[in-house]
């Protein structure tokens, strides 16, 4: 009974995520790390700190949930069975990602995972009729930051070749710049994609289709974003999994 008491006044999702966050914790752990071949400098920490520190972020900030959002009097009633779903479909995303991100790669798995979770909780409740824009979507995502992904790899390796072959200079040829090249490419892109998408489908419009589009863009873009900052400024190797170029 006391138990209960204890947690009559907690909300179950940050429940849960405290539990999902110290077992990925765990397996993080457990995983163990790999550096890159040929870091001669010693700049690459090791592929195990970029999870490590999702967890630990997804831990804090769970637990601050779970001490700050407490649930009302209203909130205490049964929760109805679209906000049942969506939390089930949250937990079973996140789950997902965590076994996946191993053997699928960093990339994949992350901006599926974004989408997912974007387009979910926008909607409110996935129906049957939310299926085909969650699969349509998911494509999408994984076709754009896949696009934006090669041509930074196009834009990285052939600047970083030219530096060391002393056909630039070499601060045109260092990771800085290449990884801000591709920045740029990715804001235009993202840029693009708002004024063509929110033209073609606007707010005002269809609501699932509006969420989607919407979603695709936060998933890749931010998807994109964290890759450079964290693969070719902080050099963390990131896994690859079924990304081969």
């Amino acid at each position: 009974m006391r138990t209960n008491s204890m947690f009559k006044d907690k909300k179950p999702v940050p429940i849960a995520f405290v539990i999902l966050s110290g077992l990925y914790f765990i397996y993080v752990i457990a995983s163990g790390s790999s550096r890159m071949i040929g870091d001669e400098v010693g700049g690459d920490p090791g592929g195990m700190v970029l999870p490590l520190v999702f967890s630990v972020f997804m831990f804090v900030a769970s637990v601050y949930l779970l001490i700050t959002d407490k649930r009302t009097e209203k909130d205490r009633e049964a929760m109805s069975k679209p906000e049942k779903r969506l939390f089930v479909l949250t937990l079973a995303f996140s789950i997902a990602y965590i076994l996946c991100i191993r053997r699928a790669g960093f990339i994949p798995c992350t901006v599926l995972l974004l989408f997912c979770l974007c387009f979910a909780n926008q909607q409110g409740n996935i129906d049957k009729k939310d299926w085909k824009f969650l699969i349509s979507g998911c494509a999408a995502s994984l076709v754009n930051v896949l696009l934006l992904y090669t041509i930074g790899r196009l834009i990285t390796r052939n600047l970083l070749s030219a530096g060391r072959k002393g056909i630039v200079p070499l601060w045109i040829g260092s990771p800085a710049f290449t990884a801000s090249c591709t920045l740029i490419i990715t804001v235009l892109w993202i840029i693009a994609a708002v004024k063509l998408c929110g033209k073609k489908w606007p707010s005002n419009g269809d609501k699932s289709t509006h969420n989607a589009w919407i979603s695709v863009v936060i998933a890749t873009a931010s998807t994109e974003i964290i890759y450079l900052v964290f693969k070719q400024l902080f050099l963390v190797e990131l896994v690859k999994g079924l990304i081969f170029w």
